[in-house]
């Protein structure tokens, strides 16, 4: 390691490759500390299975970047077991840590009976769309589970849509099983659950499927499908609720799931460690605002899926502000107890001043113009500009380092020296290529 400045990058996925890269284009040398073997982060494990021509491209993005020489990875090192920010920070004295851990921790569902639940009857999302993805590999050992008729999402967002889509595509797989026809996953996701089922000879209203049904408490329109810049005028926000309606519409069309709008879980009825009953309160729209009626309803179900929203895990030595990690300001993700550890993606806080958070959406409303012509998400132009925020932060980092003086011989020598060791106790060579291909020989 030779270059007179040096960082830390914990997390290698799409934001935390792309701030590597960047410093290490700098000139700086970068060590990237990996929890998994694997880079990919949500990528392979938060984005369903079925997008597998997105995920080689953002996968083959992460490896490019991560191959430059400047950048020393280091796999399966989880910051707070294997590393602590206090011994990067002080005992190494690495000037520059970087938190690019992203967000996996469901937020938890809040509401009465839940924690009664002993089976497998209430389910969060990460895990649900880990085991869906993995599934099939012939050395999977994580935990199985199976989708119950008439589950219900709790939700509203994208990723609600995605495990509400999951749900019906092992539905029909099960129905269709009992047919003996086995169905074909890419064709039910391009081409809808019920063209799936014709070209078997098979029809959906004669297979007794009782379809998943995602619960939202505002209405279909205010889905967070199409982002918005801030304050918008009534011309746009009425374009964006257009699309939202018809992606939804879409969806229901071609994968038969419901949406009940403007319903919220309050408690759930558990016998025997089972939920057999979900309580909602109804709620109205008036006015610009959303309110409960005071009318309520029992939806009888054996599965309730939380899918409303990831956190970051919690992390010794990393102040917290609420559920998110405290930064001093949005743009740059500057924690407000150390100025040399930066947040990027998801464990911005989003704390910051206006300036800057009208600069975010402004970047956002351009990057996802083109959706508003759409009638489904294009998550790949939500990836470009998570790819733009994280370039836009190595400037602000640059700038930070520039204050400081460079490590000494003795200091580079002992980071150095230390990555080596936690690499080897890894087995991991040096070669990133090889390593990826080696781990990819196994699955």
């Amino acid at each position: 390691m030779k270059s007179s400045y040096m960082a830390a990058v914990i997390g290698g996925a799409c934001a935390g490759s792309e701030i590597a890269f960047g410093l290490a284009e700098l000139g700086l040398e970068v060590i990237v500390f990996e929890q998994n073997p694997l880079p990919y982060g949500k990528i392979e494990d938060g984005l369903p299975i079925w997008h597998e021509k997105l995920q080689l491209r953002e996968k083959k993005n992460i490896d490019s970047k991560l191959s430059h020489p400047n950048i020393h990875y280091v796999p399966s090192c989880r910051l707070g077991k294997h590393v602590t920010l206090d011994m990067l920070r002080n005992e190494l004295g690495i000037p520059l840590v970087v938190l690019a851990t992203g967000a996996w921790r469901d937020r938890a569902l809040k509401i009465p009976g839940i924690d009664q639940v002993t089976d497998d009857s209430f389910l969060y999302q990460n895990p649900l769309v880990y085991w869906f993805n993995h599934q099939h590999e012939p050395n999977f050992s994580g935990k199985r589970y199976d989708i119950q008729p008439g589950a219900v999402v709790v939700g509203g967002g994208l990723a609600s849509i995605d495990v509400a889509k999951i749900c019906m595509f092992e539905l029909t797989k099960q129905a269709a099983a009992k047919h003996g026809v086995t169905c074909d996953l890419l064709h039910m996701e391009h081409h809808g659950i019920f063209s799936e089922l014709e070209r078997h000879g098979l029809k959906y209203e004669e297979m007794g499927i009782e379809p998943a049904r995602i619960v939202y408490r505002k209405r279909v329109i205010d889905m967070p499908l199409v982002p918005m810049p801030v304050n918008p005028d009534a011309d746009k926000l009425a374009k964006a609720e257009k699309v939202r309606a018809k992606i939804v519409d879409n969806c229901r069309r071609k994968y038969g799931f419901e949406v009940m709008e403007l319903h919220s879980p309050t408690s759930v009825e558990v016998v025997d460690g089972g939920i057999r009953t979900l309580n909602l309160a109804v709620n109205q729209f008036e006015n610009g605002k959303l309110s409960a009626t005071g009318e309520t309803k029992s939806l009888p179900c054996t599965q309730v899926i939380s899918s409303i929203g990831s956190i970051p895990e919690p992390i010794e030595g990393i102040p917290m502000s609420g559920e998110l990690y405290d930064t001093e300001n949005m743009f740059t993700g500057e924690l407000v107890t150390d100025r040399g550890v930066f947040c990027v993606g998801n464990a911005i806080t989003g704390r910051g001043n206006i300036k800057d958070s009208m600069k975010n959406a402004q970047r956002l409303s351009n990057v996802m113009t083109a959706n508003m012509q759409q009638t489904e998400v294009d998550y790949e132009k939500i990836f470009k500009f998570q790819a733009e925020k994280a370039k836009a932060s190595v400037e602000k980092m640059y700038e930070y380092l520039d204050t400081l003086s460079a490590p000494t011989i003795e200091q580079r020598e002992s980071i150095s020296n230390f990555v080596t060791t936690l690499q080897k106790a890894r087995n991991y060579q040096g070669d990133f290529a090889a390593w990826r291909d080696q781990i990819l020989a196994t699955r």
